[in-house]
């Protein structure tokens, strides 16, 4: 074999605290999707949408579920990335690192919905070339922040994630007070008006399921914790814990959400947007309208888009280091940060706003193209506890054995469903593209960990590891 695998030792414990992990995991899930996701399931699915969240919620869980128990377990310093490495050896770690590198593009969904909710309340700024602009400055801002290092990104966030909280809080109690569609009834017929799925010139654009499977774009974010090991206070009690937390969180902000939108605002009302802009103009006073346009959909975009930042440059970092890129990229500034990285995912974050993508047309490209990253840690996960005995035994979580490999393999046919249902929803043309940069990436990371100069520092600890 081409490449070195040598143990990185495991480094002392981080400053995040449960706290800081939980306001990263909540940044990182709550973003595009509770606040521009809900108009088009409503067009999709009816007022059946609320439950198509719900259910989303679910699926969501099972999918990030065996994350849970493996950070129980382990430390990683790399994310995904070093699950892959370490679990499933160089070659799947280099088809990892590769296909990583589309992973940035996540963050599109952000700016993108962060400019159309600034174009919605300031029609000024609604054309491409103004969208673009308030992307770059947005954009701009939280690599600033990213640049001064973990612990002002951490600062940050927590304020912008509690105010996030409160604001989405604010949306669903006067929507609620608003009530006037019949959503809860299964009976009416605009609860499931187009059944289950609902296919329109040969393409997959509506019904029940594909709400669920458009949402579920928004509910999984939160597996990302796993790569805060490095800087975490005590990763394998804490990131576990951190996770656990923002399931109930999810529930009641998303539904709350969904509930409000659709039960005081009709899909003919909301027109041509996708944003909340106009049931929150239909059901807020003027004031607190601004209040929670500022504190809910802008802080739950920013919040995601400054938890991404931090989260991608980890995991990219990690691999040139490894040597599957340059390793001059991953050259870390006086704050820790990894300069030329983060200005590469501030790049390629702006591409699909440039091109001019809608924000469902984004999700589902999205689910295409990241789907080897997905996948692969999910299998990686099935070696834990033959290759981790003595860790999988002292987990801070710990289930039967059968329990877990079921729940890994119920995540993988999860990645399996979310990757068919992106294709039936593309073109044809969009569908090749992305096939042929998939088996790109994977003939990349063959080719690579086959010429050699590669040592992967498998930063994967246990707890006889930890000083």
């Amino acid at each position: 074999m081409a490449v070195n695998l040598i143990k990185e030792p495991a480094p002392k414990p981080g400053k995040l605290k449960t706290a800081d992990l939980y306001a990263i995991a909540v940044g990182q899930v709550i973003g595009a999707g509770v606040i521009t996701l809900v108009v088009p399931a409503l067009r999709m699915t009816g007022y059946s949408a609320w439950l198509a969240y719900l259910v989303a919620i679910f699926v969501g869980f099972l999918f990030v579920a065996p994350t849970i128990f493996v950070c129980s377990a382990l430390r990683f310093g790399g994310g995904a990335y070093s699950v892959a490495c370490d679990m499933m050896g160089p070659r799947i770690g280099g088809i990892f690192a590769y296909s990583y590198l589309a992973g940035p593009l996540y963050m599109s969904s952000f700016l993108l919905a962060a400019v159309e909710y600034v174009g919605d309340i300031v029609p000024a700024l609604s054309s491409h070339g103004a969208k673009v602009v308030v992307a770059l400055v947005l954009s701009t801002l939280f690599l600033i922040f990213n640049l001064r290092g973990m612990n002002i990104m951490a600062k940050a966030q927590k304020f912008m994630v509690w105010l996030l909280i409160a604001a989405l809080l604010m949306f669903t109690v006067f929507g609620i007070v608003n009530f006037k569609y019949p959503i809860f009834d299964f009976s009416d017929p605009n609860f499931l008006p187009n059944g289950m799925i609902k296919f329109d010139n040969g393409l997959l654009t509506g019904g029940f399921l594909t709400a669920v499977f458009l949402f579920y774009n928004s509910v999984t974010g939160y597996y990302m914790t796993q790569g805060y090991g490095r800087d975490a206070e005590n990763a394998r009690r804490d990131i576990p814990k951190a996770i656990l937390l923002t399931l109930p969180t999810l529930v009641v902000l998303y539904m709350g959400v969904a509930i409000a939108a659709i039960g005081s605002t009709s899909a003919a009302e909301f027109g041509e947007s996708s944003s909340l802009v106009f049931a929150a103009k239909n059901i807020m006073p003027p004031a607190l309208f601004y209040v929670f346009i500022i504190g809910g959909p802008m802080m739950a975009l920013l919040s995601s888009l400054n938890s991404s930042y931090a989260y991608h440059s980890i995991t990219i970092g990690q691999s040139c280091k490894d040597g599957w890129f340059p390793e001059k990229l991953a050259t870390q500034n006086k704050h820790g940060a990894y300069t030329y990285i983060l200005v590469f995912i501030y790049l390629i974050s702006i591409v699909p706003i440039v091109i001019g993508f809608n924000i469902t047309q984004l999700v589902n490209l999205l689910q295409l193209v990241t789907f080897m990253t997905s996948v692969i840690p999910q299998i990686a996960y099935l070696r834990l506890p033959k290759k981790y005995p003595e860790a999988w035994k002292n987990a801070k979580l710990h289930i039967p054995d059968g329990l877990y490999y079921l729940l890994c393999v119920v995540s993988i046919a999860i990645c399996v469903i979310v990757f068919v249902k992106s294709c039936l929803s593309m073109s044809r043309t969009v569908v090749i593209v992305s096939t042929i940069g998939i088996v790109l990436c994977v003939v990349l990371g063959l080719w690579r960990s086959g010429k050699g100069n590669v040592t992967i520092r498998t930063s994967v600890w246990d707890e006889s590891e930890e000083g």
